[in-house]
């Protein structure tokens, strides 16, 4: 059988520009403001992981505050990477300061066997805000 060209009606179908043009319309509406989220959101977790390092670098800090001899605690500055390693000063995303005052402690007691110690972490990691962490030292070795 010979079909004429009359006979077949093939329709292509397809999408028309106006169509086209109110789907990416409906697509950017949603899609922008949740794009703006996710920059919040990545945003908000990059400050919050630095955070939580500058508190984990300031325990170490402490802790081997803990380990040194007493008479040997002494205020220092550290310059860190963002795993807590030490750098030269121009590499570093983490300064940190060791201060210790002795004899008194602050106003917390009056005694020459304690000794305040706070940890001061600011950097560009932490957008150059300064961060305070204490602790109290006891000499044990001269306790009374």
């Amino acid at each position: 059988m010979i079909l004429k060209r009359t006979q077949l009606h093939i329709r292509e179908q397809a999408f028309s520009l106006v169509e086209v043009a109110m789907a990416l319309g409906v697509v950017s509406v949603v899609a922008i403001p949740l794009l703006g989220l996710l920059v919040v959101g990545f945003g908000t977790m990059q400050t919050s992981n630095a955070e939580v390092r500058s508190s984990v670098i300031a325990q170490k800090i402490v802790a081997a505050a803990q380990m040194m001899p007493y008479g040997e605690l002494t205020n220092r500055v550290y310059s860190l990477d963002f795993e807590g390693r030490e750098v030269p000063a121009a590499e570093a995303v983490f300064r940190a300061e060791l201060r210790v005052l002795k004899q008194p402690a602050g106003n917390i007691v009056d005694s020459p066997n304690v000794a305040r110690v706070s940890v001061t972490i600011g950097g560009p990691a932490v957008n150059n805000e300064e961060r305070v962490y204490s602790e109290i030292l006891v000499n044990l070795g001269k306790l009374d």
